[in-house]
């Protein structure tokens, strides 16, 4: 900030100050600014930062403070216009904000959050729309389209949530090419449309694109509404510069242990003797599931007691909690410690929730959990396990989502496990009953994998309840591939970004190119 900057700052408010001063907005916003000008064909740098700051504003949440170095700086009147121009922008910002600014040094300070939050969200819309200025723009306007009167403004159990749902007919390309190799012709696939699944599942091998396309289904998701994300990363590139997951969704990363998950994950939907019970059941049945050598009858019996005493005894409930439990449990009846004491107890050396959060203000917000190959096996499961499993009672405790005229049904929810292989022998029954039971919800349910005989260890047969099914390049056994696709279909044949396509009542899979 420059001297005369700095004396402004510490003047009285007045539209003419405001229209005198600069404001600044940072390093990456440039960055994305330029991209979102150039691909809009905008003449200067003023009216994407005007988009920005909109888009923004339409958020209700308040803007994070920036961390990034210091940007242009544009005139007040050359960003917002003068007179009533101006004070319609100040008046919008003030009312986002719940109070007026202190000082001018304030305002600025709202102006460049607002800018950089808003440039992410625009940028990827125009990324979205595939630098199409037609097709951003009309998406942009469906955005700003009204909620419709089905929305639920509770966020008790039996009741709505608080996020926003995608409403209306969602079609989504299916790549960047996204072409049936046959007829040339474009290929969708209509997540919610009546009687299909919104479940999809994703195969190939390494740098096969499986992922790639996976996320630009997902970013173009993401174009239709607020529908929060919670996906399971591990190899740490669902947030990076280029499925960039995180700005599509405006989802919040996070890597546990290094930061503990702020979620009651052991929530009661309410605290009656039947809940308990039913809640400790599920629960028993997740934890018992988390090493190899599984948990025999006594030890499913003592964890289960320990559960409903933990769950009766404690709200919120922790893993610390369980483990005493368990722990006292063996003492009592004078049983020497075995696996199950030993995999609670390993499970709580390191920080992996902490209940800040209900689950109502967890899975209203997105989230990234990053489990890398350095996080230990048993903690990887054990995340994965718990969180679909408190995703589901969440969910499932809601009304049914709301469908339109047509029958397309409103998505609430989507949970992505992306290197799928690494947890799906573990028979984890939160995902389970996400699949089975949480269409009628508005969950949906991504699976991004390697190839379909990783499938063939669940109890549940997944893949025949998935609406969709991508399969690129892999080596799979020939069983696998014709259970799923059908004779003669053949994975280890397809070139570069071609893919066997196959939606639910497909006779048989299509070729498609989903990226070149």
């Amino acid at each position: 900030m420059n001297s005369s900057d700095q004396q402004l700052a510490n003047e009285y408010l007045t539209l003419d100050t405001i229209a005198g001063a600069g404001f600044r907005s940072t390093a990456d916003t440039d960055e994305l600014s330029q991209y979102v000008k150039d691909a809009l064909g905008f003449g200067a740098f003023n009216i994407p930062a005007r988009l920005a700051i909109a888009r923004s504003l339409s958020i209700s949440e308040a803007p994070p403070k920036p961390q990034s170095e210091p940007g242009r700086s544009i005139k007040g009147e050359t960003l917002f216009g003068t007179g009533p121009d101006l004070a319609a922008w100040v008046s919008l910002i003030i009312e986002h904000h719940g109070s007026a600014p202190a000082n001018l040094k304030e305002l600025q300070a709202l102006v460049t959050a607002h800018w950089a939050r808003g440039m992410k969200r625009v940028a990827e819309d125009v990324r979205t729309a595939d630098a199409d200025s037609t097709e951003f723009w009309r998406r942009l306007a469906e955005s700003g389209l009204p909620a419709g009167t089905d929305r639920k403004s509770t966020s008790e159990p039996g009741g709505g949530d608080q996020s926003g749902l995608a409403e209306g007919p969602i079609v989504l390309r299916l790549g960047e090419v996204g072409r049936d190799v046959a007829t040339q012709e474009e290929v969708r696939w209509a997540i919610n449309a009546p009687g299909g699944s919104p479940h999809s599942a994703f195969m190939g091998g390494v740098g096969s694109g499986k992922t790639r396309t996976a996320a630009f289904v997902l970013r173009a998701l993401a174009g239709y509404g607020p529908v929060p994300l919670l996906a399971f990363d591990f190899k740490g590139d669902m947030s990076d510069q280029y499925n960039a997951l995180d700005r599509a969704f405006g989802a919040t990363v996070i890597s546990p242990p290094n930061k503990p998950i702020p979620l009651d994950v052991f929530a009661l939907a309410d605290r009656s003797r039947n809940s308990v019970v039913s809640t400790a059941q599920r629960l028993r049945d997740s934890l018992s599931n988390l090493k190899q050598t599984k948990f025999g009858d006594m030890q499913k019996r003592r964890l289960n007691d320990a559960l409903e005493a933990s769950l009766l005894a404690h709200s919120p409930c922790t893993l610390d909690h369980i483990k005493d439990a368990l722990i006292d449990a063996y003492a009592e009846q004078g049983v020497k410690e075995d696996g199950a004491v030993a995999s609670l107890v390993d499970l709580c050396r390191l920080p992996l929730f902490e209940p800040r959060m209900s689950p109502a203000e967890f899975f209203s917000k997105s989230w990234i959990i990053s489990l890398p190959a350095s996080v230990p096996e048993l903690v990887r499961v054990a995340v994965v396990s718990l969180l679909t499993d408190a995703l589901e009672r969440y969910v499932n405790s809601l009304v049914d989502a709301p469908t339109d005229d047509e029958g397309n049904r409103s998505l609430r929810s989507i949970c992505v496990i992306d290197e799928a292989h690494k947890i799906l022998g573990s028979r984890l029954p939160g995902l389970a009953n996400l699949i089975r039971l949480g269409r009628s919800k508005g969950a949906a349910v991504m699976l991004i994998s390697q190839k379909p005989d990783d499938f063939e260890g669940e109890d549940d047969d997944f893949l025949s309840e998935m609406g969709l099914i991508v399969c690129f390049s892999t080596n799979a056994r020939d069983n696998a591939v014709k259970r799923i696709l059908g004779q003669g279909a053949s994975l280890t044949t397809l070139k570069k970004g071609e893919a066997l396509l196959k939606q639910r009542g497909d006779v048989k899979p299509k070729k498609v190119l989903a990226w070149e």
